[in-house]
């Protein structure tokens, strides 16, 4: 089964990455490298009836989905409004125009203050 996942995620990951163009940046400014690849964020969680549907996916590092993930159980209020966001990025269906760009590197630096105000220091 988990191979099945795996190839599955490969092949949605492909696709969004034709259609979406990332030009080196997920959708929430995070530079993609080989250490930071590409991953398949679930707008709707699966656990919560979200679908591999295109329209339910959002192209996101692997830094930037575990900083969204954290988010989610620090500031709910902007992990919803980012998946807001990333709801209607899926609405475009091309690469991010600088109006997304923008708006993704300020939810970026939104992320980066809930994580900076839940790590202690």
């Amino acid at each position: 089964m988990g191979k099945v996942y795996q190839n599955q995620n490969q092949l949605l990951l492909r696709e969004l990455i034709e259609i979406y163009n990332p030009d080196g940046y997920d959708w929430l400014s995070y530079q993609i490298t080989r250490q930071n690849i590409l991953t398949i964020h679930h707008i709707i969680k699966r656990v919560d009836g979200g679908s591999f549907d295109l329209d339910n996916l959002a192209l996101l590092t692997k830094r930037a989905h575990r900083a969204l993930n954290i988010c989610e159980s620090k500031d709910l209020s902007l992990y919803l409004e980012i998946n807001a966001f990333f709801e209607e990025i899926v609405t475009l269906r091309t690469a991010l125009d600088s109006y997304y760009k923008e708006e993704s590197k300020e939810y970026k630096k939104a992320l980066a203050r809930v994580l900076y105000k839940h790590s202690g220091r």
